[in-house]
């Protein structure tokens, strides 16, 4: 018997809720913003050149943050086709 405990608008499951671990492409699409970001300070710690009117350091990170939700979304067509094709094998 599952029982439900409701708070406002959302149920709160007495079970848990079983979780598949993600892909290696899909965890290496994360970690590819965060390695960009955090661990080539040294190659772009300059302000010379000029992007844009901007200093090298601060465009290297915009490009990275935009560049974050592109390899999110590619995470995701992964995970989603691996989801697809689990459930079409079944």
């Amino acid at each position: 018997m599952l029982r439900q405990i409701r708070f406002g608008r959302q149920a709160i499951l007495s079970q848990p809720v079983p979780v598949k671990k993600p892909s290696l492409l899909a965890l290496l699409l994360g970690l590819i913003p965060f390695v960009a970001m955090c661990f080539s300070v040294a190659l772009w710690d300059r302000i010379d050149p000029m992007i844009l009117g901007v200093p090298f350091n601060i465009a290297w990170l915009v490009c990275w943050i935009v560049l974050t939700s592109l390899c999110m979304w590619a995470a995701y067509r992964v995970e989603a086709a691996r989801d697809k094709k689990d459930s079409g094998a079944r």
